[in-house]
């Protein structure tokens, strides 16, 4: 079995019990886009929110606007034509800092985006209460992990409802959460 393979396979087990309504195609889509870009370019990160939703625009900030190729230029992942690869696209923004925003149909909406006032340690506390050395350890992390990994566990149960993802540039690891939780880590 192909080792991309194997990997989808246990990113369709983790979705097993998923209380998260995004569709399961969609979530396997972004999945395999991103991994197949892992398998392409070594040490960069990324940071995708997948059912992103207007309402909370007040998190959001835009700090460099040329970071923000899909602003004008919104792409859905769900109907790219055969042959396309939403990977080129989503390959232009793997240096730049920020998050990748998807709505919950799938369509790209900003790239580079700031998301603030999450209060990862409020969030850690409320899903995990007890002393612990760092967040780490206190949201579940196996290793030590840094700023855009506790962004993104705080942002999945911060945006009810969403997938997120992350990669990270240190180590390459691919990461999955949902409601505050780690899903896939490794």
């Amino acid at each position: 079995m192909p080792a991309l393979q194997k990997r989808l396979d246990g990113v369709m087990r983790s979705f097993d019990g998923s209380k998260v309504v995004l569709p399961l195609d969609l979530k396997m889509r972004v999945a395999q886009l991103i991994l197949r870009l892992t398998e392409h370019k070594k040490h960069f990160g990324l940071f995708v929110i997948m059912g992103w939703q207007k309402k909370w625009q007040e998190y959001l900030d835009i700090s460099d606007s040329q970071q923000d190729i899909f602003d004008k230029r919104h792409i859905d992942i769900m109907h790219l034509k055969p042959g396309e690869h939403g990977s080129r696209n989503v390959a232009q923004t793997i240096n730049f800092d920020g998050a990748i925003l998807i709505d919950k149909k799938g369509v790209i909406l900003h790239s580079g985006a700031m998301i603030e006032g999450l209060r990862p340690r409020l969030v850690a506390k409320k899903l995990n209460p007890g002393r612990f050395k760092d967040l780490s350890e206190q949201f579940g992390f196996t290793t030590k992990v840094h700023t855009r990994h506790l962004s993104a566990i705080t942002a999945s149960y911060v945006f009810k409802g969403t997938t997120v993802f992350t990669v990270s540039e240190e180590d390459d690891s691919f990461h999955i959460y949902e409601g505050g939780r780690i899903l896939i880590q490794g």
